[in-house]
């Protein structure tokens, strides 16, 4: 668990945590574009100052299925890995 932490901390300045979409420039918007952390940023934002707006919302929660699908296929991957050669 501590060494995921080394994967996933640069991916929180990969994203708008720092500044807003339209300042980011060159390769470092290109990258927030696609980190799925930033369309979270964006989402809890706008949930913020904004409301339970639903077309705000859903890139948000796109990101966290998204993730969670990926996250999950690949833990139970590994655990059948695991459980086969056992």
């Amino acid at each position: 668990m501590n060494a995921s932490f080394l994967l996933f901390f640069p991916f929180a300045f990969l994203t708008t945590s720092f500044l807003p979409q339209e300042a980011l420039t060159g390769w470092l918007a290109a990258i927030a574009d696609y980190n799925p952390i930033t369309h979270l940023l964006a989402a809890l934002r706008s949930l913020l100052s904004d409301g339970w707006v639903w077309a705000d919302l859903w890139p948000g929660l796109l990101a966290i299925a998204v993730v969670g699908a990926v996250s999950f296929t690949l833990a139970f991957g590994a655990l059948r890995g695991r459980v086969s050669r056992g």
